[in-house]
């Protein structure tokens, strides 16, 4: 069972629905949720084709949406729900991947412009397969001039996680005129038959507080957390299964598969996985 992956729907994912389930049904792997970024198109898909001519285990229906708490970005996943309205809550929320990446590169650009920061408007971008941040610190990390106010952040993600995302950087970006509350997600999923899981609470490269992070699940009444991710050490993974146990939580946990090299779906995770499919 694996409960995270990302289709060519998402931001930076590479394998089509269809291709996604062949690829599950050759792995092994006895059920899948498919949790694209901010949209739930890959489930109106598998909806509309014979999907056991691909993959003959459980589907469960998924999504991976960016929401916002008191300035800090992570990530809620959301299984389980019926998938027409969610699907649509999440297109009029977010709109298409071009659209909200295409926003959120050029307000990094107005902040460019007024912090005079360099770079270059033309700079190559696929706005399907890559994120607008990690997109924007490549073109940015390529002007010496910009090295101080960079100062020593080391990638795209980090670039979003602990940079724009915080308050004292020049470029800081409040997120929140684009991304979801926590409450708002709460309320779709919940009103739709589904679960919410707080998402791989160790995998971020914010220097978060994930006892913090953690807290969010009793605030708003998250059903669970994932647990099983690449990201989490094993030490980290105890703990948090203790946590769930502890506090009577669901557990989940995926490969968050992207279908980018060296990347496997998880088939070992089968016995420790939360499963609550309806019969798809």
């Amino acid at each position: 069972m694996d409960l995270h992956i990302h289709s060519n729907l998402s931001t930076d994912g590479v394998y089509s629905v269809e291709e996604i389930l062949q690829i599950a049904q050759k792995s092994g792997v006895d059920g899948i949720a498919i949790t694209d970024h901010n949209t739930a198109l890959a489930h109106l898909v598998i909806e509309q084709i014979n999907k056991d001519k691909y993959f003959n285990g459980k589907i469960i229906s998924g999504i991976e949406i960016d929401v916002v708490e008191d300035g800090i970005a992570f990530e809620i996943l959301g299984y389980d729900f019926d998938v027409f309205p969610v699907a649509q809550w999440a297109y009029e929320k977010f709109g298409t991947t071009t659209k909200r990446q295409t926003i959120i590169r050029n307000k990094l650009f107005e902040l460019c412009d007024k912090n005079g920061i360099k770079y270059d408007k033309n700079f190559e971008w696929n706005s399907k397969q890559e994120f607008a941040h990690i997109n924007v610190f490549r073109n940015l990390e390529r002007y010496p001039e910009n090295k101080l106010k960079l100062k020593d952040i080391q990638d795209g993600s980090d670039f979003y996680r602990n940079s724009t995302t915080n308050k004292n950087f020049i470029l800081y970006l409040d997120m929140s005129f684009l991304w979801a509350s926590v409450d708002e997600v709460k309320k779709i999923i919940g009103k739709n038959g589904g679960k919410t899981i707080l998402a791989h609470p160790y995998g971020y490269k914010a220097n978060l507080d994930v006892e913090k992070l953690l807290q969010i699940v009793f605030k708003y009444n998250l059903d669970g957390v994932e647990v099983y991710h690449p990201k989490h050490t094993e030490e980290q993974i105890k703990y948090l299964e203790n946590f769930c146990n502890t506090h009577n939580l669901l557990i989940s946990g995926g490969s968050d598969f992207h279908g980018k090299e060296n990347e496997k779906m998880a088939t070992h995770l089968c016995n420790k996985l939360w499963v609550d499919s309806k019969n798809k």
